[in-house]
Order: structure tokens, then C-alpha cells, then sequence
């Protein structure tokens, strides 16, 4: 009986750890993955449900990217991807105003890219009221579905401090969780370092019991 209780009282510590944060897999096929003309012009290389190569915003064409977007909204209306990909053609036009509807929309499906980039647009007020508490909800939900720019971009903000009263502090279990997905997850050899500095600081500042970490 000793042992039981004592096995359960090593769970009980060991859990919140080992199951920070629920990650979640985002359903993409709840949507048509047939790749358009909309995907060939405005893909996003970033945007973890993009179904054709990347087009940088330098190398878009504009004017061609939302004309086919449009068409493919309008065949597709529910589809966040070519919503948010119409959107992404519209900002990187100079037409944020017109951008955000359909921003908005792909916002409505929890698309990741698309909780990451209204976030982001929050965090910086620009055609949207700046809010940063309603940036630190949509990229908790993004982190959630592993969008890698939130698993980093959380907790270097949560950092900083840039969402006092917003609400509950992230945990510090939860964002060695985040830096440790985005870790995996990454290839890159700045975002790897960016990493590895946020989570030595997560580490010095939050030091678990008995100096072990799980980052």
C-alpha cells in the first residue's frame, strides 16, 4: 500500500510535466486540398497547410495572385487556406483593409496561419485595434496546433512580460512544451539558437527540483 501511494504521489508530480499542453492536429481535410491556381500564386512556405511550393512576397505577382484567389474563394467560400492566402495577397499589396475579411474568415476555421498572423496583427495594431490579450489568446491557440513562429513567439513575448493582465501566466511547464515542439520541430540554425536562449532563460528562471529540466 505504501508502495501505490507512493508511485501515485511521483505521478501526480511528474504529470503536469510530461503533459504540459495538449498539442492538437489541425484537420485540414475537413477542407479540399486540391491544389488551384490560388495556391500555385500566393502559397505561404511557413503556413503549415499550404499545398503548393512557396511564392516569397517579392517574387508574387500581385494583381494575378488576387485575381485567382478571388475565383477560388468564390468556387470555395469555407476554404480558410485560399481565404487567408487571397488575404496574403491583399497585404502584401499595400490593401490591408481589403486583406481582412478574408483573414477574418480563415480565422473563423482556426486556421493556424491564420491565428498566428491575426495575433501578430494585433500585437502591432495594424489594421485591427492593437490588443496584445487577444494576441496572447490566438497564439495560444496556434501553439496548440504546433504553428512553429507561436511555439517560439510565446514565450519570448511571455518573457518579456508583454501579456501581464491578460489573464493567467503560461506556466513555466508549458513553455519548456512549446520551446521543446518548436525545437523538434525546426530545422533551422537561428531559430535553433533563438530557441536554445529561450529556453535557457525559462530554465534559469523557473529551475525545476533538483536542477533537471525536460528542455
Amino acid at each position: 500500500m505504501r508502495m501505490l501511494c507512493l508511485l501515485g504521489w511521483v505521478v501526480a508530480i511528474a504529470s503536469p510535466i510530461a503533459h504540459a499542453v495538449e498539442f492538437e492536429d489541425y484537420d485540414f481535410s475537413r477542407f479540399s486540398q486540391e491544389v488551384t491556381e490560388c495556391d500555385r500564386l500566393a502559397s505561404h512556405g511557413r503556413d503549415p497547410g499550404h499545398v503548393a511550393p512557396a511564392v516569397s512576397s517579392s517574387g508574387m505577382d500581385k494583381p494575378a495572385a488576387i485575381a485567382a484567389c478571388q475565383q477560388a474563394v468564390a468556387a470555395d467560400p469555407d476554404n480558410p487556406r485560399l481565404n487567408y492566402q487571397l488575404g496574403r495577397a491583399y497585404g502584401y499589396s499595400g490593401r490591408g483593409e481589403e486583406a481582412m475579411p478574408y483573414r477574418l474568415k480563415a480565422l473563423e476555421a482556426d486556421y493556424p496561419q491564420s491565428l498566428f498572423v491575426i495575433g501578430y496583427l494585433y500585437s502591432i495594431g495594424r489594421t485591427i485595434e492593437p490588443d496584445i490579450c487577444k494576441t496572447y489568446e490566438l497564439w495560444q491557440q496556434a501553439a496548440r496546433y504546433r504553428r512553429l513562429a507561436a511555439l517560439v513567439a510565446l514565450p519570448r513575448h511571455s518573457l518579456r512580460g508583454d501579456f501581464e493582465g491578460c489573464g493567467p501566466a503560461i506556466p513555466p511547464e508549458d513553455l519548456r512544451a512549446y520551446l521543446s515542439e518548436a525545437k523538434a520541430q525546426s530545422s533551422d540554425y537561428y531559430v535553433g539558437m533563438l530557441v536554445d536562449d529561450l529556453l535557457a532563460e525559462v530554465n534559469e528562471r523557473y529551475p525545476t527540483s533538483g536542477g533537471v529540466t525536460d528542455g
